[in-house]
């Protein structure tokens, strides 16, 4: 018997692969508040949050962050 992959923790990697890619495009304090919402398992918020943060900086979603999206029924 092959155990699932939770997909809470797929939607974690991405969000936590997102993040890496963009690191150096935000802010020390951006960076760390999207961390801590995955930390605890905030991932909507966490997405939420780095969606804006990236729109106003005018930059491009990377896809693991659209693809986390999507598994979250939310549109990048």
């Amino acid at each position: 018997m092959t155990k699932q992959q939770d997909p809470y923790d797929e939607i974690e990697r991405l969000m936590r692969e997102a993040l890496a890619q963009v690191e150096r495009e935000i802010s020390e304090e951006d960076r760390n508040d999207v961390a801590e919402y995955i930390d605890f398992g905030e991932y909507g918020v966490a997405y939420e949050l780095l969606t804006c943060v990236l729109d106003k900086q005018q930059r491009v979603h990377p896809e693991s962050l659209k693809t986390a999206g999507k598994m979250m029924g939310m549109n990048s």
